[in-house]
């Protein structure tokens, strides 16, 4: 009963951020359906975008974050640059991804590798280091010599960096990964 009381106030606290800070608009939405129209994700989603949204209206965020929406958008925001009501689509399930991972719902094992190791690497040099990314996913996914054959030509044509460059406040990046996971 208490573990029951605790996951509701969480869920209700979730709701109440959403609606309060990250997207005052979201009461807004009509469901016309132009965010799910330009989602090149769409057909994939359990919910689409405008679900999502109409989920969040009706306080349903535990069923949000039990499906796959949140863990493969991406953040193209294609959605909310098509919004009539200027919902924040996006920064929407840019949030809730952020919250199942503090709520411990993050499905999808290798989406939730990726985003671990990119935050990590973000934190150590303030921005993305492909080569270490790649490098560390393929080797936590057990996928070794997974594009190894394109590595090589990527390398040949210098299309990415082997020295990796440093951001100069990565201090301040890194505090801010650390807040949010």
């Amino acid at each position: 009963m208490a573990v029951d009381k605790l996951k509701k106030n969480y869920l209700n606290n979730i709701h109440d951020e959403l609606v309060n800070t990250v997207d005052p608009n979201i009461y807004y939405c009509y469901q016309c359906g132009k965010c799910a129209a330009g989602c090149p994700l769409a057909d994939v989603y359990e919910y689409q975008p405008n679900e999502v949204i109409r989920l969040i209206q009706l306080n349903k965020i535990d069923s949000i974050l039990d499906a796959n929406s949140v863990y493969l958008c991406l953040s193209c925001e294609i959605c909310s640059s098509r919004c009539p009501q200027e919902v924040k689509i996006a920064s929407i399930m840019n949030y809730l991804r952020i919250k199942s991972w503090q709520y411990k719902k993050f499905k999808l094992p290798l989406i939730r590798n990726f985003y671990r190791i990119f935050l990590k690497t973000v934190g150590v040099f303030g921005r993305s280091f492909e080569p270490l990314l790649i490098l560390v996913l393929n080797i936590a996914n057990r996928k070794f010599f997974n594009d190894f054959d394109i590595a090589f030509k990527i390398l040949k044509k210098r299309k990415i960096k082997i020295i990796p460059e440093f951001v100069r406040s990565r201090k301040e990046v890194s505090e801010i990964i650390k807040q949010n996971l």
